[in-house]
């Protein structure tokens, strides 16, 4: 009796253990994410698969959050619509200078930065710091292993310019001013896929133009072809939240007949997916 009792209980673990397997197996699956790196969000470590260069890649769920760090990476800081990608129809980094590159990245960085009050004297300095470590870490997890070379300065495209200084091995700013403003003229862009290759990560969206001066929605940046009135009164509503999941929503029901977009990120020999070009790839 007892040896049966032994085989039942080993029969039963063998069970658990292929569920826990099927259920690890479903998970990974789908949320397309084999390996992570656990140091950011905003890349992501896959492992090699033998799919051939012609296949139709594997869908990944637009709210996925690494997809969303980065597509939001690929963004300048700007005031107003960013010129780089609705004006100019987008960039490629192989074109890009390092100070152009640098300023890409404004967008990350500008949260990294920590600012205090110097007192020397009867001068009260305001200083804003960058550790060049975190610049380096943040050049290399979007261009790629061993491309960080340290710049003299570096500037957020906007009106904030930082100067390497030895003494505190980063990047300082001393009594910017700052810069704000805001501007009429906009867009709203949403994904609307993702998919993964076996050489790259292409993210595509979707772009409607927003003019508040002429109350008009646009389909491009020249404003050549108007979609009709703005969904959202500017003048009466400052809810973010409800402006952007109302263009969201027209978006998503009109993405076929508006500019669409493609982010890549190609997939480099250490696992890791690094950004190589945005493109307009629908007018």
């Amino acid at each position: 009796m007892e040896k049966k009792s032994n085989k039942g209980v080993i029969v039963l673990i063998v069970l658990l253990i292929l569920c826990i397997i099927g259920l690890v197996s479903y998970i990974l699956v789908d949320k397309n994410i084999i390996k992570l790196n656990n140091t950011t969000v905003e890349n992501e470590q896959v492992e090699e698969n033998n799919t051939s260069e012609d296949d139709n890649g594997i869908e990944i769920n637009v709210d996925n959050e690494n997809i969303n760090a980065l597509f939001n990476n690929a963004h300048h800081l700007s005031i107003g619509i960013e010129t780089q990608i609705y004006r100019d129809g987008g960039y490629k980094v192989s074109d890009m200078t390092t100070d152009e590159k640098f300023t890409l990245l404004a967008s990350q960085w500008y949260n990294e930065l920590n600012t205090h009050i110097d007192y020397i004297g009867q001068t009260n300095d305001q200083i804003t710091e960058l550790n060049e470590e975190t610049l380096k870490n943040l050049y290399e997890r979007t261009f790629g292993p061993n491309t960080y070379e340290r710049p003299t300065q570096i500037t957020d495209g906007l009106c904030a310019t930082f100067t390497y200084d030895e003494a505190y091995q980063g990047y300082i700013e001393r009594n910017g001013a700052g810069c704000g403003g805001t501007s009429a003229f906009g867009a709203s862009e949403k994904i609307i896929s993702a998919t993964k290759y076996s050489d790259r990560i292409e993210i595509v969206s979707a772009t409607v133009y927003l003019d508040g001066m002429s109350n008009q929605m646009y389909k491009d940046y020249n404003k050549t072809t108007s979609l009709g009135e703005l969904l959202i009164n500017e003048n009466t509503t400052n809810n973010n939240e409800e402006r952007e999941n109302t263009y969201n929503q027209y978006i998503e029901d009109n993405k076929d007949n508006l500019e669409q977009y493609t982010y890549t990120y190609m997939l480099n020999e250490d696992g890791f997916y690094y950004l190589t070009s945005v493109e307009r790839t629908k007018e």
